[in-house]
């Protein structure tokens, strides 16, 4: 069974002459194990899908079920836990908190998030891995564009999700930090039996990936990962 599915998701926004139809019948699953990429250009409805996969967002209509449960099912109390335990996020924006230092963005998590956190090794190499080790006395306001995606990255994960959704999370990075990420990602669904969804434009990620689906004009369908 998939840790998380999509089923026949429509998304509509704005009304009467406005109205935009941005997602149109999303099928999608993903497994533990697997590293997806969602590829498809800027105003394709990447983020949409996302958000609407991390029940941050309603479709307009269909399902989006977690380990085999209706999330539009659950009450907000359930998907506000859903969202706490099992699903990880690494969005644009970041979300840091600005008045706290590194360290203190995984000691808030703890105050959230009681157990189920990586403990202090697995911390400590999952900021080696991303190079920002020497980076945990600083404010976000002291990190370029690059470091605040690679600590907004170890934030998500520190907190042990079973889903990690990740909204183009290499775009502020070069190269040799792509791959880092890339191999950080894979490495993170495989050993650690993670579902990890990555939308992006960034085709530098696809030799990473166990699937590749492409999203266009809202529509999606599944696509060949080059050799």
């Amino acid at each position: 069974m998939s840790v998380i599915e999509l089923k026949n998701i429509n998304k509509y926004f704005g009304t009467g002459i406005s109205r935009v139809h941005v997602l149109q019948d999303i099928n999608f699953a993903a497994d533990r194990g697997q590293l997806i990429l969602v590829v498809g250009p800027s105003g394709s409805g990447k983020s949409t899908f996302l958000t609407i996969a991390g029940g941050l967002q309603t479709p307009t209509s269909g399902s989006v079920e977690v380990e085999g449960k209706p999330v539009e099912k659950l009450s907000k109390a359930q998907r506000d836990k859903l969202r706490l335990n099992q699903v990880g996020f690494v969005l644009q924006s970041y979300n840091l908190v600005p008045y706290l230092k590194v360290r203190e963005q995984f000691e808030f998590v703890d105050k959230i998030k009681k157990q189920g956190t990586l403990n202090k090794p697995e911390l400590a190499d999952l900021l080696k891995q991303l190079g920002i080790s020497e980076l945990v006395d600083k404010f976000p306001g002291e990190l370029s564009g690059g470091q605040t995606q690679r600590v907004a990255i170890a934030r998500a994960l520190y907190a042990n999700p079973d889903i990690v959704l990740a909204d183009e999370p290499t775009a502020a990075l070069d190269s040799e930090k792509v791959m880092e990420v890339g191999k950080l990602f894979k490495e993170l669904a495989e050993t650690r039996n993670k579902a990890v969804v990555v939308v992006t434009h960034d085709t530098r990620l696809l030799e990473y990936a166990d699937k590749v689906y492409e999203i266009m004009d809202g529509k999606m369908k599944s696509a060949t990962k080059p050799a």
